[in-house]
């Protein structure tokens, strides 16, 4: 079903039955059992980046000079090095878990972008605990801590991708980004082309003084933070904007086609396909629901298998309900409320026959519609022809119009209201013959 992408059929209530009881039954522990492995090198990794940091001061030649905090034999010194060990062994762990991933996944290993941030949390933490360990000089190592806080804290959060309620979000999350890099990388030239266009006009502004600079002003400037007073009005206030017009003439576009056009164009895409995402969204999530139960199934013991599998299950859905019920009946107007909420939520099960009732009225409405337009059609043909029905020659003191007596045309129209049929029993004959 996965393969062939069939949500409805995964949705069904057996399908989604037989996947809750997967999961409770084994699903679950495993991945919990992974999610707590992974937080015993998380939390002391954290723990160091938040008690290590080093302070800068700033040298005669005004140069950086990073001091770190030393590592003493006190108290705090032990708890340290103590998760120091555990990021070392749970990384040495993780590292060993991936290899053992790629031989038995082979290609499909690398498709998976997740395996990406565990290698690069795991090989980054290892580079940042080890010389802390021996108390190695300068900073480098302080940068590759950073960057394994960063994918390690990112790679725990892919972990709930595989839960019920907030899973669906983290893999729409991921999703909604793969979009927001095909069309930044589309447009990269078109931000290319104005940083060297702002490189070359507006010489005396630091920002814009090198190409990278002036690439990462741009792109902040996409976002909205134009910075305008700064970088345009007051240099242009102080005749310090060598290319005045021409500044303005770029910047002018730039700001039509960058902040306005580009982003709304990625906002858009991005709410517009929002239904097909978490459609997609949702077939992936029970993918990798189904490859993890797969993996645990070749892995585990057939005893715990024959334990934990069940040919069938019995669902009892109105077992509590109706014990709640009887309560109701017993308790005030206040406990009457839920009971009458309850029979409604009760009432919404019987929705095939719901369906079939709004399709025979919706029938039923176009029929009548049917009906009183053939019915104008018939009035407007009997108007044209001049056809008085029997109706319209009833008795009384009153006629329609308001007067009290008939005009004379119409008591002759009376009168020869019966040879008005001929003509058209004529013309049906003739179109007979």
């Amino acid at each position: 079903m996965v393969h062939y992408n069939r949500i409805e059929l995964l949705n069904h209530p057996v399908c989604k039955k037989y996947l809750a009881m997967k999961w409770v039954a084994y699903g679950s522990k495993a991945h919990l059992l992974n999610m707590f492995l992974y937080l015993l090198g998380l939390l002391p990794l954290t723990n160091l980046i938040i008690t290590l940091r080093p302070s800068v001061n700033t040298t005669e030649t005004g140069e950086l000079d990073i001091i770190m905090v030393p590592i003493s034999f006190t108290e705090q010194s032990v708890f340290l090095s103590l998760c120091m060990v555990m990021v070392l062994i749970t990384n040495i762990y993780s590292i060993g878990k991936e290899v053992v991933q790629i031989s038995q996944q082979r290609w499909s290993y690398f498709r998976d972008g997740s395996n990406q941030i565990d290698w690069a949390s795991a090989i980054s933490s290892l580079l940042f605990v080890i010389p802390l360990m021996v108390n190695a000089e300068g900073s480098w190592h302080w940068q590759a801590g950073a960057m394994a806080v960063l994918n390690s804290w990112i790679g725990f959060l892919l972990y709930l991708q595989r839960f019920e309620g907030v899973g669906i979000y983290v893999v729409m999350f991921g999703e909604i980004m793969k979009t927001l890099l095909r069309i930044v990388m589309l447009f990269v030239y078109l931000m290319l082309a104005f940083s060297l266009a702002f490189h070359a006009l507006m010489l005396n502004q630091k920002e814009f003084n090198s190409v990278p600079l002036s690439v990462i002003q741009t792109f902040v400037m996409m976002v909205g933070e134009l910075n305008y007073q700064n970088n345009f009005l007051d240099a242009y206030l102080n005749n310090t904007l060598p290319f005045g017009f021409l500044t303005y003439a770029t910047f002018v576009h730039f700001v039509l086609l960058m902040p306005i056009l580009l982003v709304n164009l990625m906002i858009g895409l991005a709410v517009g396909d929002i239904a097909e995402v978490q459609r997609n969204a949702s077939l992936k999530r029970i993918g990798m629901q189904i490859d993890l139960h797969t993996s645990l199934e070749d892995k585990l013991p057939y005893w715990i298998m024959k334990r934990v599998d069940k040919p069938s299950v019995t669902i009892y859905p109105n077992r509590k309900c109706s014990r709640h019920f009887l309560k109701q009946l017993i308790s005030g107007e206040e406990e009457r409320s839920e009971v009458w909420t309850r029979l409604q939520s009760k009432s919404q099960g019987c929705t095939f026959v719901e369906n079939e009732l709004k399709k025979q009225k919706t029938r039923m409405k176009e029929m009548s519609g049917m009906l009183e337009k053939q019915h104008g059609l018939l009035k407007l043909i009997i108007q044209k022809m001049e056809i008085c029905s029997e109706a319209e020659e009833c008795d009384g003191p009153v006629t329609l119009r308001g007067s009290m007596w008939p005009s004379l045309a119409q008591s002759k129209a009376r009168g020869r209201s019966t040879s008005r049929w001929v003509p058209l029993i004529k013309a049906i004959e003739a179109k007979r013959k």
